[in-house]
């Protein structure tokens, strides 16, 4: 859906150009996967080689297993080239290099002007031509359900320096977070007290 405020052009590139990034992720991941089980296999052949001429294996079935282990890997090879890995993993990064030139305009800019509101329709226009809709789906989830966490877990810190600016308690307000970042705090007496004396010293002089 096309925004038309600053902030809302701010939150849509920031969380597409995640999108593209969670994209790229997942297809590097599998593409690695790939790489290391034609490492693996190529490896394990010459391994195998070198052992049936130390050991002067000559059976026919034998001398089959570096053929068959030659065509794994060439098949391996060629699904790689079939799914295009590497060009599809360059057109996310050129992508994602414009939606981040965008979303540094759309930062540094006090309104949406036409020239902001043209380059951030450009920006959409490109995640939808790099992504299939039900792939752009799934990654645009992903990345707003990451970036409400991360909005989460910044509020919860600042609610932390607030108390400890007033004076408050830390202990108690950190033992009523639930997320699991607190947790090695909250297990640590000396820690809390390190932060409540670092935090003090901070906003209170």
């Amino acid at each position: 859906m096309e925004k038309r405020t600053l902030p809302r052009i701010r939150a849509d590139l920031k969380a597409k150009r995640d999108t593209l990034s969670l994209a790229h992720e997942s297809l590097k991941i599998d593409c690695d996967k790939y790489n290391k089980l034609i490492i693996f296999i190529s490896l394990g052949s010459s391994l195998f080689e070198s052992a049936k001429m130390t050991l002067n294996l000559n059976h026919p079935l034998i001398s089959l297993v570096p053929i068959l282990l030659s065509s794994i890997v060439a098949g391996i090879s060629s699904f790689i080239k079939f799914k295009n890995y590497s060009e599809r993993q360059q057109q996310l990064i050129q992508a994602s290099v414009i939606l981040t030139a965008t979303l540094a305009k759309a930062r540094n800019s006090n309104q949406a002007n036409e020239e902001l509101l043209k380059e951030y329709h450009t920006a959409l226009e490109l995640l939808e031509t790099s992504l299939y809709p039900d792939v752009r789906k799934k990654f645009l989830k992903q990345s707003q359900k990451n970036l409400v966490s991360i909005i989460d877990a910044e509020q919860k810190y600042f609610n932390i320096v607030n108390t400890a600016k007033q004076g408050g308690n830390l202990t108690e307000v950190i033992g009523n977070l639930s997320d699991s970042s607190t947790d090695d705090i909250i297990s640590s007496p000396t820690k809390i007290k390190d932060l409540e004396a670092g935090l003090s010293d901070e906003y209170k002089s």
